[in-house]
């Protein structure tokens, strides 16, 4: 039972490692251990890629939050409150980068409905 927790509690920070490394550098860990494998070898890296690629990441639709926002569902709130910063940042009608107020109202929305349900499962 313990090592179910290890592991457990394992895949939880490598997924927020995955998370941090995203929005720091705009790639998955994926990418960048593909990357860093391709030097022994193409096998190792698609092992790699699959290992890295759960089946959570497949089964998020395209209007969830956390797929808007770029995250995985078991993402720290720091992690949830950086991803909606760099969006905020990007599509922000008057200040942004990249002005989408559409984008920008999609994460809004992301945002707080994930800070929403993650509240009251808290006050449960």
């Amino acid at each position: 039972m313990a090592t179910k927790t290890r592991a457990t509690q394992f895949k939880k920070g490598l997924r927020n490692f995955d998370d941090i490394l995203y929005i720091c550098t705009g790639r998955r860990l994926k990418y960048v251990a593909g990357r860093t494998i391709n030097i022994f070898g193409e096998e190792l890296a698609k092992k790699a890629a699959n290992w890295f690629a759960g089946p959570e990441e497949r089964e998020l639709a395209p209007d969830n939050p956390y797929f808007i926002l770029g995250i995985h569902p078991e993402a720290m709130d720091v992690v949830v409150r950086s991803a909606y910063r760099a969006l905020a940042r990007e599509y922000h009608p008057d200040t942004g980068t990249k002005p989408d107020p559409t984008k920008f109202q999609q994460a809004t929305e992301a945002y707080n409905a994930i800070m929403t349900e993650r509240k009251e499962k808290k006050g449960k």
